[in-house]
Order: C-alpha cells, then sequence, then structure tokens
C-alpha cells in the first residue's frame, strides 16, 4: 500500500503524527476523535531500530501479521475487530487510535496494553541490572492552540501491580467520552 502525507514545517508534532495515522486507518481527519500515547525513557535518547533492536525485533514479532514496522515507520495493526496504528520515532514509539465520538472497547485497551508492556518488557530485560523509568503520555488534540495532556510514569522492572496499574489508566485515557 503507498500514500503520501503533505507535512508542513508550522505543524505541531501531534498534528503531524495524526496525518501519518489517518490514511492507514482509512478514518475522517477530524484530529479531536484521535487519541495517541507516546512511549518515552524518562532520561531521553534515541528509540530507533539502531539504538533498540531486540525491543523493535519484539514488537515485530508482537504485531505479526500486521507488520513488521521499519524504522521511522508506521503500521496499521489489527487484532480482535479492532485497529490502531504504531508508529516507529526516535523520540520513542507512538500508538494513535481513533475513538470518534466512540470511546474505545475493551478489546481495543487490551491490544494496546499488551503491545504497550511488549515494548516495557523488552527495555526490562535488555537493562535488567539498571532501574528505567517511563513515560506514557496521551494527547488529546482539542484545537490548533491546546492539546489534552496527561502522563503515567512507569518505574522498571515490572511489577504486576504496576501492570494493573498501568491497565487501569490505559482504560481510564481510551474510556473518556470525548465530546
Amino acid at each position: 500500500m503507498s500514500y503520501s502525507v503533505i507535512i508542513s514545517e508550522n505543524m505541531i508534532p501531534l498534528e503531524r503524527d495524526l496525518k501519518i495515522a489517518i490514511p492507514l486507518l482509512k478514518t475522517p481527519e477530524k484530529f479531536e476523535d484521535y487519541i495517541s500515547l507516546k512511549i518515552t525513557p524518562d532520561d531521553g535518547g534515541c528509540c530507533c531500530f539502531n539504538h533498540w533492536p531486540e525491543t523493535w525485533n519484539a514488537v515485530n514479532k508482537f504485531i505479526s501479521p500486521c507488520g513488521p514496522i521499519r524504522n521511522e515507520g508506521a503500521v496499521l495493526i489489527e487484532k480482535s475487530n479492532e485497529q490502531f496504528v504504531l508508529e516507529c520515532h526516535e523520540s520513542g514509539p507512538e500508538i494513535v487510535v481513533y475513538l470518534g465520538l466512540g470511546t474505545a472497547s475493551i478489546l481495543l485497551v487490551k491490544s494496546i496494553v499488551d503491545l504497550i508492556l511488549t515494548i516495557l518488557k523488552s527495555r526490562q530485560k535488555r537493562n535488567y541490572h539498571s532501574n528505567l523509568k517511563f513515560k506514557i503520555t496521551s494527547y488529546h488534540y482539542i484545537n490548533p492552540t491546546k492539546i489534552d495532556e496527561s502522563v503515567i510514569e512507569v518505574d522498571l522492572p515490572l511489577s504486576d501491580e504496576s501492570v494493573k496499574l498501568l491497565n487501569e489508566k490505559i482504560e481510564t485515557i481510551l474510556f473518556q467520552k470525548r465530546e
């Protein structure tokens, strides 16, 4: 599948990322109907294929047969009749979800949480000797001058309790009714 996206230098990053996801999702270009979840290491650093090869290999296994995702690319993930887009950025993986006027289903939330856990567990395995912190930032575009943002902080290594809390927080973000 081929598509082109017009990116303006004046676009805010969220608009740019939504313009990448919308053709894959085949959904309306109404930015208010999307949620973006950006996963970033708290201490920064590059998250590309060259710096996170084990993580991206684990992600590609998880998203199969939808993928693979390529460096600085995007892929449509369809699981359990639900769909979302995963984008690879140097600043960290990003998940874009179309909600329209509704809320996410339980199956969609589970697929997204499972993908996030795949990423975090891979980073944990790679850095087993150190405690790492990650941020999962959700963005909801309100208008060109207002973006709703919330941050979930996750400490590695993951515990059963932190996985449960992560699931609850992602549910809260995706189950919120959009007006």
